[in-house]
C-alpha cells in the first residue's frame, strides 16, 4: 500500500518541552470520552492496541473501524462512545504516545560510563530510536494521516526530536574530548537529528535511498553522525 510522503518538519529551534500540556490538548478531540471505570478503561486500551497494530500492518486508510472492533473484541457501541470516529481514536493514540515517549526519552542513559565511546553512544541511540519507532509504527502512521488536516500533529510528534536532542546534550561533557567539530553542541544536535529523522523516513517508506536492512542502516547512520562530530577524521 502506498503512503503519503509527508514528513515531520526539521525543527531547528531549541526549547523546553517539560510542559507537554499543549501538544496533548491539541491531540485529543472534544469527542473523546475517557473511561471512568476499570472495565471501560480495559476496553478502551484493547481498542487502542488493536488499532495501533492494524495501522502498522495496513496503514491508516487501509484499516476499517470494523477491523478494529473485530480484533479488539469490543463492541461497536464502545468504540463510538469512546472515540466518535477513527480520527478521534488516532488523536487519543498520539496523545498517549507523546506521554510514553517523553518518559522513555527522559529515562535514557547516554553517559560515557555506560557506552564507553562516542560511537558506542550513537549506536545505542540509533538502536533505541529504531526499536521505538518500529514498535510504535502504527502511531506514526496515524499521525501522518492526521497531519494532512492538522499539521500541528507533526509539530507535536516532531518536538520529540528536540527532547531527544536535549537529553543527549545533557551528556555532552562526557564526550567533549571526542568531538572535534568546532561547535560541539551544534554538531551533536545535527548528528542526533540526522539519526532520528532518517529512521522515521525509512519507517514511513520515504527513505528509499537508505539501506533496507536495519543493521546496515544503523551502521550507516553511526558513520554519518561520526562524520558530523569528527569532520575529516577517519
Amino acid at each position: 500500500m502506498a503512503h503519503s510522503n509527508q514528513l515531520p518538519p526539521v525543527i531547528m529551534n531549541l526549547k523546553s518541552l517539560d510542559d507537554m500540556s499543549v501538544p496533548r490538548a491539541r491531540a485529543v478531540e472534544a469527542t473523546y470520552k475517557p473511561a471512568k471505570q476499570k472495565r471501560s478503561a480495559k476496553s478502551e486500551q484493547k481498542l487502542l492496541n488493536a488499532a495501533e497494530a492494524l495501522f502498522a500492518e495496513k496503514g491508516f486508510e487501509g484499516t476499517k473501524i470494523s477491523d478494529i472492533i473485530k480484533r479488539s473484541g469490543c463492541s461497536i457501541g464502545s468504540f463510538y462512545h469512546r472515540f466518535g470516529d477513527k480520527d478521534g481514536l488516532a488523536r487519543v493514540m498520539v496523545d498517549r504516545y507523546l506521554v510514553d515517549a517523553k518518559e522513555k526519552i527522559d529515562a535514557s542513559d547516554f553517559s560515557r560510563a555506560k557506552h564507553i565511546t562516542l560511537s558506542g553512544m550513537l549506536a545505542h541511540l540509533a538502536a533505541l530510536v529504531l526499536e521505538f519507532q518500529n514498535s510504535r509504527l502504527g502511531v506514526y502512521r496515524a499521525a501522518q494521516r492526521l497531519a494532512q488536516s492538522a499539521p500541528e500533529i507533526w509539530f507535536d510528534t516532531g518536538n520529540l526530536t528536540i527532547r531527544v536532542r536535549n537529553r543527549v546534550a545533557d551528556f555532552l561533557p562526557d564526550y567533549a574530548d571526542a568531538i572535534t567539530a568546532e561547535d560541539k553542541e551544534k554538531a551533536l544536535s545535527n548528528a542526533v537529528q540526522l539519526i532520528v529523522l532518517v529512521i522515521l523516513q525509512t519507517r514511513l517508506g520515504s527513505g528509499i535511498l537508505f539501506p533496507e536492512d536495519d543493521e546496515a542502516l544503523l551502521a550507516m547512520l553511526v558513520d554519518a553522525a561520526m562524520g558530523i562530530l569528527r569532520p575529516g577524521v577517519e
